[in-house]
């Protein structure tokens, strides 16, 4: 490269617009965090556009940078005013190759889609266009133009596709300017099928290089390594093997019950899942915890980090767990983990033998040196942190920069090696869709004209007149249909609203009100962390707060009385890099237990708005000591995002409580284990202490059954931590006490001994979960040959019940099936009498470190 085309180069780049095609931008995986990470990056110095070929969300799962223009090709909520899924040519198969054979069915690969396709190729202004997997690099390659740079990207690897998609993306890829692997033994593996010599084959035109991932570092506290917790996140599919991660947490949790397990994630395998998790007798220690964005809150609360796949193309997972401190332990599979990981200093690969039980015993033992050594880990993940820059988006922008500069430089070279392609390329190749319209360029801005900028919003879409009824028109003028559709917008009627009312108040003879448009706020950010001593650190965006004075407000959700608190905001004007910071100090606010919104209000006029949750960290809460007021009180405190995104509080305040540490499927019966703190936990408390269960109608009667004490926390039995309680739950009491509607319900409490004592709620409050209903799921025990089966489930609340349940044929494992409603309580001064003693416990109460054994699932429950 001279210097005159190497300065060349540096303008061009300065002045870029790159262009992302993805399938999906509204969905989650590791393609689209890829390309949200990268384009945040890359957007810092240019313009740039992701093109998704589907939209079905309103918002994408996974938020891009506002400067990324967000454009969807096809529309496909059913909602929506420009839903594509009518279109004719929606039903109709793609003309080009389909990667899999439900892909049509899908949506994925449909004729409208070529089409759409098509038409943003021919019309972007873009000077680089990146495709990101298969079906897109060979649109890229049919579609698209000498006018930008075509690079092609490879998620997965070569191996991993079928023959059918290899060759063709083999053949896409000698018409592109270049090819873009996340792993280096990918890279070669490509190189060797096609022919190339190297990195850059003038003689085949192929260039194939690896660039990999950007993986951003999370702006949090790294972990600690004292939470006695292993994390793995990921699509539940088959090639993750969470079940080998599952057989070898297994022998783990032989040696240290005491460990848990959370694998976080959505897919296919997670009915398959649970069923393997209640199998081997896991339930209570491994724990299905649902997709989590952002996932290095989740990472950070890890001791462990678990990869165990058979393969992986690059391993963003590693890279995101060691970004929070945490070390890995992988499987040492093709491509990835062994480029990332130093093993030994960073992370640990455990071998994949030829026989499964062998990976799994290898994996087991990899995890037991982590779980066993402290220091080991406080070591690696110190080094992990170090390791993981590497990945950091800004590095990885370079590199694409550097690839698009020599790419650039050498057009002429490139162009002569590559079989010759018209300038615009109006026709597809032989055997494309011949029958999609043709386009032409309405300007230079073509498809990107338009856009919201703030990486949720649409611009407009090539071809939106087209489908079935807009063969062979020119974009040059938009049809009727289409100015009336922007017309008619909602944004702007609801800016022609006042006006039009004002014009009817006229023809109706009456004079226009004016009012005074209120100020509107901003909607707040925060970035939450739980602090050293449980109290909660809320940091807000400056510039999303009022100029002139606001404070945070707190306001219970539910409830006869709202209760409100208000913690004053620092003035604006003294935020620290953009964010103004407030703490709610435990020592300074009692909290009544309820779920607490949180707010920004103006001063001035009492003006509201609720916080959107950015970052919620509460890795601390796993560690911390059990919250205890002045009073003697427990009183926990979790922040947590709600569904739909806002910042809230859980807090709970019981005098007395009961902690439910292990459940356990017997043969016939639960059995349970809890330690006791405050009132629960008084010497006298625990003499003649009983469990009492209260039916939440009328219909059913009330049963109790009698506690062992475990350990009274006393010197004289080796300790000074709170007392401990065991008791089981037979399966065919509550089946003896149904009304025969099939459905009851009973609340579990504990009746302390003394005559005055109040009961107390057997409940898991005493962690970082606000909700713990569809991640703490136990197994039916079916009663006998009837049915029915009995479940012990933590309601919404946390609190510990029993219910019967109808068990269908082939027993659903995939979540709970508790209604989302829990009925109101009752309390044991609240129900008419219980069958006292009613039936004697059988059995002995587990020891505190024995688990369930696989005899003791639901497929070995006792005959009532």
């Amino acid at each position: 490269m001279t210097a005159s085309s190497e300065s060349h180069s540096v303008r061009k780049l300065e002045q870029m617009k790159i262009a992302f095609l993805l399938d999906n931008a509204y969905g989650i995986g590791g393609t689209i965090r890829s390309t949200v990470n990268l384009s945040r990056a890359l957007a810092e110095r240019h313009t740039v556009e992701v093109a998704s070929l589907r939209r079905n969300t309103e918002k994408p799962a996974l938020p891009f940078d506002p400067r990324v223009k967000l454009i969807p090709l096809l529309d496909l909520r059913r909602d929506s005013r420009d839903y594509d899924g009518d279109d004719p040519l929606f039903h109709r198969p793609s003309r080009r190759f389909t990667e899999g054979t439900d892909h049509f069915e899908r949506g994925i690969a449909t004729h409208l889609g070529d089409q759409r396709i098509r038409d943003y190729l021919h019309q972007t202004d873009a000077d680089v266009v990146i495709a990101t997997r298969p079906k897109l690099n060979d649109y890229l390659a049919a579609y698209g133009s000498d006018r930008y740079v075509r690079i092609g990207q490879e998620h997965l690897t070569r191996e991993m596709h079928v023959e059918h998609v290899r060759s063709h993306q083999d053949a896409a890829i000698r018409r592109l300017d270049a090819f873009v692997t996340v792993s280096y033994a990918d890279a070669a593996h490509y190189r060797e099928a096609l022919g190339a010599r190297g990195e850059n084959d003038e003689g085949t035109g192929v260039r194939v290089v690896c660039v990999p991932n950007a993986v951003p570092a999370a702006d949090i506290e790294p972990s600690d390594g004292e939470s006695k917790l292993i994390v793995a996140a990921g699509r539940l599919i088959k090639i993750k093997r969470y079940d080998r991660l599952l057989n070898a947490f297994a022998l783990v949790s032989e040696k240290h019950p005491d460990w848990k397990l959370r694998l976080y994630g959505r897919g296919k395998r997670q009915p398959a899942l649970r069923a393997h998790i209640d199998s081997l007798g896991l339930s209570d220690r491994a724990f299905l915890m649902g997709a989590h964005s952002p996932i290095e809150p989740e990472w950070a609360k890890g001791a462990i980090a678990a990869v165990s796949s058979d393969a992986e193309s690059f391993g963003m997972t590693l890279v995101e767990a060691m970004h929070c401190g945490v070390p890995v332990v992988s499987t040492d599979c093709p491509y990835g983990p062994g480029e990332i990981l130093t093993n030994g200093k960073d992370g640990l690969l455990a071998p994949l033998g030829d026989e499964e039980s062998f990976t799994v015993r290898a994996y087991a033992d990899a995890l037991l040196q982590l779980v066993e050594s402290p220091d080991l880990r406080r070591r690696m993940g110190q080094a992990a942190l170090l390791k993981a820059a590497r990945y950091a988006p800004d590095r990885v922008a370079a590199e694409y920069e550097q690839l698009i500069g020599k790419l650039l430089a050498e057009r002429p070279v490139l162009a002569a090696a590559r079989p010759a392609r018209g300038a615009r390329q109006a026709q597809p190749p032989e055997g494309a869709d011949a029958g999609a319209a043709t386009s032409t360029v309405t300007g230079s801005d073509g498809a990107g004209a338009s856009g919201t900028g703030d990486g949720s919003g649409v611009g407009d879409r090539p071809g939106a007149s087209g489908g079935a009824g807009g063969k062979g028109k020119r974009r040059g003028r938009p049809s009727l249909r289409r100015l009336l559709r922007r017309l008619l917008r909602p944004s702007l009627r609801r800016r022609l609203a006042p006006l039009v009312r004002a014009v009817r108040r006229l023809l109706r003879g009456q004079q226009p009100v004016p009012r005074k448009a209120p100020a509107s706020l901003p909607r707040p950010q925060a970035h939450v962390r739980v602090a050293a001593d449980g109290s909660v650190v809320v940091r807000l965006r400056a510039k999303r707060l009022p100029e002139d004075g606001a404070a945070l407000l707190l306001r219970t959700r539910h409830g006869a009385r709202t209760e409100t608190v208000r913690v004053p905001l620092p003035p604006r004007g003294a935020a620290v890099d953009g964010w103004t910071e407030t703490r709610l100090d435990r020592s300074g606010h009692r909290l009544a237990e309820a779920r607490w919104d949180l707010y920004v209000e103006r001063e001035r006029d009492g003006k509201r708005k609720r916080v959107r949750a950015d970052l919620v960290e509460t890795a601390r809460l796993l560690s911390l000591p059990v919250p205890l007021d002045e009073d003697g009180a427990v009183a926990p405190w979790v922040p947590y995002t709600t569904s739909d995104g806002y910042l809230a509080l859980r807090t709970w305040r019981r005098q007395g409580h009961a902690e439910v540490t292990s459940i356990a499927l017997g043969r016939e019966a639960f059995h349970v284990e809890a330690l006791l703190y405050g009132a629960a936990g008084r010497p006298e408390a625990l003499r003649e202490a009983a469990v009492l269960a209260v039916a939440r109608t009328d219909k059913e009667r009330g049963f109790e059954v009698p506690v062992s004490v475990a350990n009274t926390g006393s010197a004289a039995d080796g300790g000074d931590g709170p007392p401990s309680v065991a008791f089981e739950l037979p399966y065919d009491l509550p089946g003896a006490l149904d009304s025969g509607s099939g459905d009851a319900v009973w609340d579990l409490w504990l009746r302390p001994g003394g005559q005055d004592a109040a009961a107390v709620r057997l409940a898991r409050l005493l962690d970082d979960l606000a909700a713990r209903k569809k991640t703490d799921v136990l197994p039916r025990a079916r009663l006998g040959d009837s049915g029915t089966g009995v479940r012990a489930y933590f309601s919404v609340n946390n609190d510990l019940a029993l219910a019967l349940q109808p068990v269908p044929e082939e027993e659903p494992q995939t979540a709970d099936t508790m209604p989302e409603q829990e009925p109101a309580e009752r309390t044991p001064h609240q129900t008419g009498g219980h069958q006292t003693g009613g039936h004697p416990a059988q059995g002995q109460p587990s020891s505190p470190r024995q688990g369930q054994s696989p005899s003791s699932s639901p497929s070995a429950s006792a005959r009532a």
